[in-house]
């Protein structure tokens, strides 16, 4: 995730964006629009809207990601862990 569009909306949770939840999983949709999910317990209506560079301030790590083709998606164990592609 590059900072290049950095106003372009990410899909992500009202747990990350608190600092409740950590950044565990990126995924690039089929419409090149960005997700950025932690852990699977949130609801529909923990979904919010960020921006990549809010993203990017959140978790810099965004940064190293490998880059993702569309319909790709990154993860990784723990903050501090590596991200692979699936």
């Amino acid at each position: 995730m590059k900072n290049d569009e950095q106003w372009k909306p990410v899909v992500t949770t009202r747990q990350i964006l608190q600092g409740e939840d950590d950044i565990l999983c990126v995924h690039l949709d089929l419409e090149g629009d960005w997700e950025v999910l932690g852990s699977d317990d949130f609801t529909e209506e923990d979904l919010e809207v960020c921006s990549i560079e809010e993203a990017l301030a959140l978790d810099p790590s965004l940064e190293n990601l490998p880059d993702l083709q569309l319909g790709q998606t990154a993860v990784r164990e723990g903050k501090d862990a590596p991200w692979c592609v699936e």
